[in-house]
């Protein structure tokens, strides 16, 4: 019962209780009556010469009654320890085992916070392409064409794309955290659920659509930050790899629910079962996901101690850093710093690059599969959904082959003093796969072929595209440790935005190009191309990854 508690009192449902109720419920330790309260925390002054002291409210009160301002009573009642008067106490943890830090948590509870990302993770990411399947059913009943009926999808991958640009530096504040950025947008996605589903006209329909996909972003945008704020660096990269299993299950997911329900019922049912999918997930992590950011745990205990102490110089670290971000500051932030970084670094330029092909590809494939499963094996959008399968299976075993490498080959030489580059020895086995697997895809995908050939073709790409992805994040981290959220906040956007325009002219590369016996055949040889020249990025950041970063004012 306990352990529940804790996970409730930090949630955005707990905080609010905790509010409403003036702080008697859902206490914290430091808010008991028998709480002693240790001051070991940095004193911003030059004259300050504290170092260990513990207050109580025996202490305050003879702190305000002491003749003697520089002389102050410890809680043993001891005289002994002279003071200048601070100009503020800087709140950290209660030492090397504080249980609020969150890397200091139970295992069961890091894991299920973990889960709980995930859950959220693939509850808003099955609705990029959930409605594709019933594309057709939009054609009739809008009397659009087929490129027009793919601009809701498109526009909602531009908002998913923009949105790290504002939430990643937003989730940093100290007053607003992870947990205030995942709950109210996931609040405004259910409910978007709702007009999206009643949508009468097409000009609607896009609208709403591009406000969602803005909507769903929080968990790419701070996804693998609450993974580092309950991980150590150690396992990171394992935990990341976890969490990106159920970025790319969202997208596989949406189109097999979205041709069950186009089936059954009709296109709009998609929306429907949406929302009731991101309506369990928002009753779970409204009432069982607590706060992860650092930064906003120590700063409400700075607030908890100004309340209970009456004393205004409690603060925390980031409130002190905060405190003068100027608007022009945090729009450098959001907007100019990620796309500084994006065009000015070489290595981060063709890295963005890479992994906006491979996303490319994906959102191209949700045109090709239809082309292939329906139009030459005559599968119902039940089945049509199912074949998408392939893609999950592949991501399963390129997790499990690319954690053991990280554990048993990776981690060892980076501890030997490594540089970064060297995670890219294993894009060397990976990248080769995709233009492989593209080509295997391309040109299986005929009448005279078993379906399951094309399905494990995809299988393959995903195999690949997973390690590509993770090699790049992976990299990234090392390398800009300080300016991650910009580095990932511009790599959200540039692969999105790229990306996004695929599905619209994809199903008219494919068809064009032909041939009638291999439909998607052509179309995937000019996208193996491309994927065949990326193949030289990690050769070339290997070589000279090491001297770009030297030059560089981001990099580490």
């Amino acid at each position: 019962m306990a352990s529940i508690l804790d996970l409730v009192r930090t949630s955005v449902a707990g905080e609010l209780i905790h509010f409403v109720s003036g702080g008697r419920l859902l206490q914290y330790p430091d808010q008991h009556a028998d709480f002693v309260v240790p001051v070991r925390f940095g004193l911003d002054s030059e004259n300050s010469t504290i170092k260990d002291v513990v207050l109580n409210d025996s202490d305050l009160e003879k702190r305000t009654t002491n003749d003697d301002p520089n002389t102050k009573r410890n809680s043993f009642g001891n005289d002994d320890v002279t003071l200048a008067t601070p100009d503020r106490y800087i709140v950290d943890w209660y030492g090397p085992s504080d249980p609020e830090n969150p890397q200091n948590w139970a295992r069961w509870k890091r894991f299920f916070v973990i889960f709980e990302i995930c859950f959220l993770t693939v509850a808003v990411y099955i609705g990029s392409a959930i409605y594709t399947p019933g594309i057709h059913q939009i054609v009739e009943e809008f009397q659009v064409s087929e490129v027009v009926a793919l601009i809701p999808l498109t526009v909602y991958v531009v908002g998913y794309g923009i949105g790290p640009m504002v939430f990643a530096p937003l989730s940093e504040s100290p007053w607003i955290g992870r947990n205030l950025i995942y709950i109210p947008s996931l609040i405004l996605f259910v409910i978007l659920q709702v007009p999206t589903a009643l949508s009468r006209n097409i000009g609607g329909f896009i609208t709403v659509r591009a406000i969602t996909g803005f909507m769903s972003s929080p968990p790419l945008a701070n996804g693998g930050a609450s993974m580092g704020d309950v991980l150590s660096p150690a396992n990171l990269a394992i935990g990341l790899s976890f969490w990106s299993i159920f970025a790319v299950q969202g997208p596989v997911f949406g189109p097999f629910l979205g041709g069950v329900f186009s089936q059954v019922k009709n296109w709009r049912w998609s929306f429907w079962i949406l929302m009731w999918v991101s309506s369990i997930a928002l009753a779970f992590l409204f009432f069982l996901l607590p706060e992860t950011s650092p930064a906003t745990i120590l700063q409400r205990r700075a607030r908890r101690l100004r309340i209970r102490t009456g004393d205004s110089r409690y603060v925390s670290k980031a409130e002190e850093e905060y405190i003068n971000f100027s608007i022009s500051a945090f729009l450098y932030e959001c907007a100019a710093r990620p796309i500084i970084i994006t065009f000015t670094e070489p290595g981060v330029f063709f890295l963005n690059w890479y992994t906006a092909l491979i996303y490319a590809v994906m959102y191209c494939w949700f045109e090709a599969f239809p082309i292939v499963f329906v139009g030459v094996h005559r599968f119902n959008l039940i089945e049509l959904g199912l074949s998408y399968f392939g893609i999950s299976v592949g991501v399963l075993l390129a997790c499990v082959a690319f954690i053991t490498t990280i554990r048993s080959w990776l981690i060892p030489r980076l501890v030997r003093g490594e540089p970064p580059e060297i995670i890219f020895k294993i894009a060397f086995f990976a990248a080769p796969i995709l233009p492989i697997a593209i080509l295997f895809f391309g040109w299986s995908s005929t009448g005279t072929v078993h379906w399951i050939v094309p399905v494990i073709a995809s299988g393959l790409f995903i195999i690949g595209g997973f390690t590509v992805f993770q090699v790049v994040f992976n990299y990234l981290g090392m390398s800009y440790p300080r300016y991650l959220a910009s580095v990932f906040a511009g790599n959200d956007l540039f692969r999105s935005c790229f990306a996004a325009p695929f599905p619209l002219f994809a199903n008219a590369m494919f068809t064009h190009l032909g041939p009638s016996k291999f439909p998607v055949g052509w179309g995937s040889t000019i996208l193996a191309c491309f994927a065949a020249l990326m193949v030289l990025i990690p050769i070339f950041l290997i070589r000279l990854g090491s001297k770009l970063r030297s030059r560089s004012i981001y990099a580490n």
